[in-house]
């Protein structure tokens, strides 16, 4: 089904989703139970030429993948790459993206990254302060202020 993974992108492979790589170790707090699976059915794909520079690259080259999921009516259009076979498996990833997104809301992968990016960013924050605090508590008591 899909053959390539790239770093930090939700990935399909045979209805398992996965997350790899995000710096972060937030894999294991994710709940992909409710991620939709891609039925090739529902699914309607053209290649049409890209835009942009490239010169005649560009202009002579259907690599651009136009994918409509019908029930839904979402559209993604996906020119990342030069190779057709690279833009279908992403068209794909942005899809599945999509549909979780709109399907599942704050239960999607993204809305969870996000809960769980904030929630890092305010203990990192709480830290400095405290730290900053401590810092300032010595300085006044060996008075270096």
């Amino acid at each position: 089904m899909l053959a390539r993974f790239m770093l930090t992108r939700l990935q399909v492979h045979s209805g398992v989703c996965m997350l790899i790589n995000r710096g972060k170790s937030f894999k294991r707090y994710l709940d992909y139970s409710s991620v939709p699976t891609l039925d090739e059915t529902d699914l309607e794909e053209q290649f049409i030429r890209g835009s942009g520079p490239g010169g005649q690259a560009t202009n002579k080259t259907n690599n651009a993948v136009l994918l409509k999921h019908k029930p839904t009516g979402l559209i993604v259009k996906c020119h990342e790459s030069r190779s057709q076979s690279e833009n279908r498996i992403r068209a794909r990833e942005i899809l599945v993206t999509k549909l979780d997104n709109l399907l599942n809301k704050e239960r999607s992968i993204e809305a969870q990254i996000h809960v769980l990016e904030e929630k890092h960013k305010n203990r990192k924050d709480y830290k400095k302060k405290k730290l900053n605090e401590m810092k300032q508590a010595f300085r006044e008591r060996e008075g270096l202020t």
